[in-house]
């Protein structure tokens, strides 16, 4: 077998900092650029979802609008309040995300 795929059932303190000591230092220059490139793809993921969410928001809004009977039959005066309360909060949220778009 090969000594570099030996491992210890343990190891001294003085071992321990032999090999931190001697172990390359990782270039802050590569792990800056990772964590850019993971932040990246996490913003796209995140600006995806909300494209998606405003588009289903907005076929929502667009079926309320319509005040179709389908959608109020059989429904309570609260329940009816509760879909405008909805459709209120679902412009507000639609024109919140388009403000934080700009910057």
């Amino acid at each position: 077998m090969e000594d570099s795929n030996y491992v210890p059932t343990s190891i001294s303190h003085k071992q321990l900092n032999t090999l931190l000591t001697k172990a390359r230092k990782s270039h802050p220059s590569i792990e800056h650029s990772i964590t850019s490139h993971q932040n990246l793809e996490k913003k796209e993921e995140f600006k995806e979802l909300t494209a998606k969410w405003q588009e289903l928001s907005n076929e929502i809004l667009s079926h309320l609008s319509k005040k179709k009977e389908y959608i109020t039959e059989g429904k309570g005066a609260n329940s009816l309040m509760a879909l405008g309360a909805m459709e209120v909060h679902l412009n507000m949220a639609i024109q919140a995300l388009k403000a934080s778009q700009k910057e």
